[in-house]
């Protein structure tokens, strides 16, 4: 089974979704998973990540990670390490 996966990112938040490829061109496409992950650079707040299957495919995930202001410094960090120039 071949998928699509359609992502959006904002400056705090990534969402998406997950899709069956149909056979042919005249089929609709079809939902397999949504997923979000929310708080990214929110200093005090912990970074969310939730994964929800449609059907039996999958297995359904909700989870709180970091500090989400955490993440935008670690992140810059490895940015400023590589050498990348802004």
């Amino acid at each position: 089974m071949a998928y699509l996966l359609a992502i959006n990112c904002g400056s705090s938040s990534i969402k998406g979704k997950l899709y069956h490829l149909p056979g042919s061109r005249e089929e609709p496409l079809n939902d397999a998973a949504s997923l979000s992950v929310s708080n990214i650079s929110s200093k005090g707040e912990k970074i969310k990540i939730k994964i929800s299957w449609k059907g039996e495919e999958g297995r359904d995930v909700e989870e709180e990670g970091e500090d989400g202001g955490d993440v935008e410094c670690e992140l810059f960090k490895s940015q400023l390490r590589n050498g990348a120039d802004w």
